[in-house]
């Protein structure tokens, strides 16, 4: 015979508030916390459930299967909430991380690992302090200002200022692949500055395991880059008339090699990497620049040895027509 002769009357409070948890629980709908709302009630649905057993039921058995769900799904709750933890920094980070990286949608735990001491340091520099000599410091490391302002000199003649949230030597390291030659200018601190440093291995390793981050690291050089050239392209020029960017040693001189200048000036990181759309978007603007300017420039150019060393050549309208670039 199937069925039931005599209903059981109706079971505690504590078994029907278990369950109602349990129920909850499975019509969490899929969301940013969705999985952690979903153990959450679980895990106190598995709390009553094993509460009603021990101490209503008086069940072992029962006990024991809810006790053990109870278990697993306090450890999935406690992990979920240890994962979305709040990442916090000093505020001198946090200054860096809202102005050069919030905007790219850098999320903060990939900022944390870019800052964490295994692979950067911070520093500071009094007023008169060099963060670089010429011809003297190797291009082995890769640095950005966080406040206070630096100076850029070349045989004593200043070339440029660097101000606070821009990359302190990032032609240099652009330029160079070993971070064995050595700086072109020096590089003094004009008043209390501090910055963070990362050695060239270390950031080349975690850009390497990280792509985003390596991305938005290329687009952020290649940026700086650029407004370091146009600053540079108002100071430096030859007596034919020629600018000059005397900060890239590895930029080659002769007239036959000069049609890689803009892919090196842009930040390529070598012919197997995919520029950004702004890297590209300066190498176009120059391009076009250059080319209007060909035509009155071919006499200075033909008096030129291609053997005479010669850096580069950025007309001032290109200032102007790759202002949307810089912007």
């Amino acid at each position: 015979m199937i069925g039931c002769r005599q209903w059981q009357p109706t079971n505690h409070i504590l078994y029907h508030l278990a369950n109602g948890m349990l129920c909850l629980g499975l019509l969490v709908p899929d969301y940013n916390y969705g999985a952690l709302l979903l153990h959450g009630l679980m895990f106190l649905g598995f709390l009553l459930m094993s509460i009603w057993s021990w101490v209503i039921l008086c069940a072992p058995d029962f006990f024991s299967w809810n006790f053990a769900f109870l278990i697993l799904n306090g450890v999935q709750t406690f992990s979920l909430m240890y994962s979305i933890r709040p990442v916090k920094f000093c505020a001198e980070l946090e200054e860096v991380y809202v102005s050069l990286f919030l905007p790219f949608r850098v999320s903060r735990h990939l900022y944390k690992r870019l800052v964490c001491p295994e692979f950067c340091t911070l520093m500071t520099l009094h007023e008169g302090e060099a963060y670089a000599t010429q011809s003297v410091t190797r291009t082995d490391k890769l640095g950005l200002l966080i406040s206070g302002v630096m100076h850029a000199y070349s045989n004593r003649s200043l070339l440029h200022t660097i101000t606070e949230k821009q990359f302190i030597d990032s032609p240099e390291f652009e330029s160079t692949s070993t971070g064995e030659e050595k700086f072109q200018v020096s590089i003094v601190a004009a008043g209390l500055c501090r910055y963070i440093f990362w050695p060239r291995q270390s950031v080349e390793y975690l850009l390497i395991k990280e792509p985003y981050l390596a991305c938005i690291m290329k687009t952020l050089i290649g940026r700086d880059i650029t407004n370091k050239l146009y600053a540079l392209n108002e100071k430096v020029a030859t007596p034919a008339g020629s600018r000059l960017d005397i900060r890239l040693p590895s930029i080659p001189g002769t007239r036959k090699q000069r049609k890689d200048l803009r892919r090196a000036l842009a930040g390529a990181m070598g012919n197997d990497v995919q520029t950004t759309d702004h890297i590209l978007a300066a190498d176009t603007a120059v391009q076009t620049c250059s080319h209007e300017v060909t035509i009155t420039q071919e006499n200075d150019l033909d008096k030129t040895s291609d053997n005479e060393e010669t850096d580069v050549f950025i007309p001032k309208s290109a200032t102007v027509k790759s202002a949307n670039f810089i912007l």
